[in-house]
Order: C-alpha cells, then structure tokens, then sequence
C-alpha cells in the first residue's frame, strides 16, 4: 500500500462485510472501507462511530455522535448523540433505529436480533430483544468492551480495569471472574470466536493492555500473538481470522495472532 493511504482517525470498530469481502472501518470521522489501493471513504456522513457492528451482509449497527458537517442528516432531538442507527447499504446511509439524543453505544455486540451496548451516558449496559428498536436496562458501572456468546444470547462477558466479567442473566448482573494466572495487565477487549467449523477453541479472544493477545482454551488462557501496542479495536471474524487496531496501524492475523500484516497505517 502506498506511503499516505492511512486510515485518518482513531479506530473504535472493525468488521469484514459479507457482502464484498473488504475490511470495513469505524473511526472518529467516519466509516472506511480497505480497499486494493488504500482506504476509502463510505458514504457521506463523517459521524463519529463509537460503537459498531456487522450485523450481516451489506448490514451494520453503530452509534456514537454526528459529524461536524453532518448537518443535513438533522440535529439529534436533545444531546448530540446519535443513539443507534443501522445501514443496509454497506455504510452508505443510516437510518435511525432509536435512543437519537439519548444514549451513546459502545461495544455494540450482536447474537441474531439480541443487541447490546454500553452506553457511555449512563454508565449501563442496555440490551435490546428486537433489533434495537426496545431496550431494557442493565448493569451500571465502568467497561472497555462486551462480548455476547453465540450460542447463548443471555451470556455475556465484559474487560473491566478490575479483570473479565461474566453474566448469565443478558446483563443484568455481572460477576468477576477469576483472575488469569500469568496475566499482569488487564483485557482491554473481547471477542467470542464464530462456529465455522464445529471447534470453537479458543472461544474466547482477548488482548490486554499492553498488546498480548490471549486465547481460551480447554486447558486455560494462553497468550498467543502479540499487538506490540494497547488496543483501539478487535474483531474475531473466523477461528483463526484476527483484525485489530492500535493507534499506529490497521493489521489482520491469519493464524489466530501468532502473526500480524499491516492493511493500513492509523493517522491522527
């Protein structure tokens, strides 16, 4: 890629669409998508993209706040917060879902039409059964990310900067779990690994603040690659498929972190 194609912005979601196959990218001023000669523009809009997620082909979920120039999308009803808003087009538009103006969503994970999110207003997990359009309330306190289990919509698991929490009740209640032997800095983020192929181990992807990647396995966590930097975003796209960003670059694993190959430098 040449000198100058970087992604302009700090990273805060990635996704592969399964619709083109391409490595699509939230940042603060909007949605990229990877292309053969460097990152492209999606769409119009230069929202600030603090959560997101690909919810399936051409379809994605996210949230955060409006862009400067963004005013011919409308103001938010109160705040400016765009609540969540979903698009159907690959990222070329977005439409409101709900909560415009009334809550910021972060770390939107997604299992069939349960949706959750962090809302950084009020500091709660709010998880919605429909798609977004309802929500009902959770669990309140500080996290860096969430991570729903594909298997079962109503667990969950949390990086908080006390160590991974779980709950079994769709975020309702989260508990503490054991802490990692050998693990001296926190997860950041979390990721469930998808069941292509019937073996979900590691089911549980993570990297801690100093960069390490970790998996679970039957036999307990293990590292198994390192970022070489803190994380701004993770997405675990197949058993052994990786994408992460930090503030210096955009890179992708093939062997489940062992090793990492830039598809974009990262801007201020």
């Amino acid at each position: 890629m040449p000198a100058g194609d970087a992604v302009t912005g700090h990273v805060h979601g990635l996704g592969i669409n399964p619709d083109d196959g391409l490595v699509y990218v939230a940042t603060h001023h909007g949605l990229l998508r990877l292309e053969i000669d460097g990152p492209a523009r999606v769409g119009e809009t230069g929202h600030d993209l603090m959560g997101f997620a690909v919810v399936g082909p051409a379809e994605f979920l996210a949230s955060g706040h409006p862009g400067p120039h963004d005013d011919a999308a409308g103001p938010p009803a109160s705040g400016s917060s765009l609540g969540l808003v979903r698009s159907t087009d690959g990222g070329r538009s977005w439409t409101e879902v709900s909560l415009r103006g009334a809550a910021d969503l972060h770390a939107i994970t997604v299992a069939g039409p349960v949706v959750y999110g962090w809302d950084s207003v009020t500091a709660m997990v709010r998880r919605s059964q429909d798609g977004g359009a309802t929500w009902q309330p959770g669990a309140r306190g500080s996290l860096a990310d969430l991570a729903v289990d594909p298997a079962d919509p109503h667990h969950l698991w949390a990086t908080t900067t006390e160590g991974l929490a779980e709950s079994r009740d769709g975020a309702r209640t989260f508990a503490l779990m054991p802490p990692i032997p050998a693990m001296d800095a926190p997860l950041v983020l979390v990721e469930t690994v998808p069941d292509l192929h019937g073996d979900r181990e590691p089911d549980l992807v993570g990297v801690d603040s100093t960069g390490q990647v970790w998996g679970r396995y039957r036999s307990g966590w293990q590292v198994t690659g390192e970022l070489g930097a803190t994380p701004t975003a993770l997405a675990v796209v197949g058993p052994d498929r990786y994408l992460a960003a930090t503030a210096e670059a955009v890179v992708s694993s093939e062997d489940a972190g062992r090793s990492w190959t830039t598809l974009a430098p990262v801007m201020p």
